[in-house]
């Protein structure tokens, strides 16, 4: 091979390098999914999927059964456990219709990873101090619902009573 064509057919892998030591994103190579269980009595429990996007993005998908009517459910993360959970929004997520949501959040899949963090659904906005659905983001994933010591640091003592307001 003379010496031209090998220039040649080395300069597109050198611009392949190039690209990706400059910070193409690069993704995690397996999402995590985590259990959402159900709280005060509500029957809603699914799973959300967290896949990182790279550049310290994260796709959080959920799907949950268990509504009934199409009121939009408030949904976040937060930081703490389903059993101590901290009342502050830590990432906001898109709203539960029909029992699904679908929100990208500005972190790593690896920076939720690397604390406590879970998933936390509301009856309402009117009713956000109701949990009707939890789950703990955790590596090869986490568990939700009503765990031990859970429903006594519940926001609302009064158990769900049917369908979303």
């Amino acid at each position: 091979m003379s010496m031209y064509r090998f220039v040649q057919a080395l300069i597109p892998l050198l611009g392949l390098l190039a690209f990706a030591a400059l910070g193409a994103p690069v993704a995690a190579a397996d999402p995590v999914t985590i259990q959402l269980g159900a709280q005060n009595n509500s029957g809603i429990s699914g799973t959300a999927t967290l896949t990182d996007l790279g550049n310290n993005q994260t796709r959080v998908v959920i799907a949950v059964t268990g509504f009934q009517g199409g009121t939009p459910s408030p949904v976040h993360i937060h930081d703490g456990t389903c059993a101590n959970l901290n009342p502050a929004v830590k990432y906001p997520l898109a709203n539960l219709v029909d029992g699904k949501s679908e929100t990208t959040v500005p972190v790593a899949l690896s920076a939720l990873l690397a604390q406590p963090h879970p998933i936390n659904a509301h009856k309402s906005a009117q009713e956000a101090t109701v949990y009707v659905a939890c789950g703990n983001i955790a590596a090869g994933g986490g568990t939700g619902g009503q765990q031990p010591g859970c429903a006594g640091r519940l926001r609302h003592s009064q158990p769900y009573s049917g369908a979303l307001a």
